[in-house]
């Protein structure tokens, strides 16, 4: 249950999966993004092979797989222009029609870079960097500001990793990106009155939130808050918390969650971010798999339904 400290709301463990079958299709591989749009899912990047190395170019472009009743049909996009640079453990985003691919690992280091692709014309471009330190595991998300004018998608950013978990400052900054301008901006939300404000993670969860009364911007759960000492080898200590940023008396808010239920999640790293929104207007966040603090992965499915 993700609920603010007046409402409830329950996390729900689901137990059924749908295995499809698929038609020819993308090599393994982990550190990959997938976004779903119009019915296809759209995958970029990741590592594999027995060295666990970035793929190369053709495996790592973006794969469109359309999902039908008992079926994935995989097909392998092409792309002209600014192509990112392959990698893993960054973060894409689907908006305003583009698919858009942030921060990562490549061979070596870490990237603050931003790329669009347009899937109309399958050409790549290269937008503003985003603010330093360059990450991996960071997490952004789009979404609609209730006091724009404007019906145009931004993308905000939170945490990450850079060889120390981000943000490092309280209040945390939230990193905004808008489209129009190619532009990035940073703000300090106000925090929730009682509880303070979230604390620094990775590989955590961001997703867009939607509430009946239009107040609802983002939703972010859960995260690594201190990273093992044996790098991707080990686990380190997670969070198995929620916050809503909302939009309040004019500007934005954050909101720590209760999390109630029959059971609810242990903390975890390591998830896709995703979530739908239901016919009466309220976001349902679904936390799929993840690491453990025990180093194990998880095959669990919990829905989680936020109230405010």
């Amino acid at each position: 249950m993700l609920a603010s400290s007046s409402h409830a709301s329950l996390w729900m463990e689901m137990f059924t999966y749908l295995i499809l079958s698929a038609s020819s299709k993308p090599e393994p591989r982990v550190g990959a993004t997938t976004v779903f749009d119009g019915g296809n899912l759209y995958m970029w990047g990741g590592r594999g092979g027995v060295e666990m190395a970035p793929l190369e170019p053709k495996q790592s472009g973006i794969w469109k797989g359309q999902i039908l009743q008992n079926e994935v049909i995989w097909e392998k996009l092409e792309g002209n222009g600014d192509e990112p640079v392959t990698r893993s453990f960054h973060a894409s985003v689907m908006a305003n029609g583009k698919l858009y691919i942030h921060a990562g690992c490549p061979a070596s280091g870490r990237l603050s870079t931003l790329h669009s692709y347009d899937l109309q014309s399958s050409r790549w471009s290269l937008c503003a960097d985003a603010p330093d330190p360059a990450r991996g595991g960071t997490a952004i998300a789009s979404v609609k500001f209730p006091a724009s004018s404007s019906d145009e998608e931004v993308i905000i950013r939170f945490g990450g990793f850079a060889g120390y978990q981000l943000p490092t400052s309280t209040p945390p900054p939230l990193d905004i990106y808008t489209p129009s301008t190619n532009s990035w901006t940073t703000v300090i939300p106000s925090g929730d009155p009682q509880q303070g404000y979230p604390g620094a993670r990775s590989v955590h969860g961001l997703v867009p939130l939607s509430t009946p009364d239009g107040t609802g911007v983002a939703l972010l759960y859960h995260g690594e808050c201190d990273a093992s000492s044996l790098g991707h080898a080990g686990a380190g200590k997670f969070l198995d918390d929620a916050w809503a940023l909302v939009w309040h008396e004019g500007v934005l808010r954050w909101k720590k969650l209760l999390l109630e239920g029959d059971s609810t999640p242990e903390g975890r790293g390591w998830i896709p971010s995703t979530s739908y929104t239901t016919p009466g207007g309220n976001t349902r966040v679904v936390l799929s798999g993840g690491l453990l603090s025990s180093n194990e992965r998880s095959g669990e499915v919990w829905i989680g339904d936020v109230q405010l």
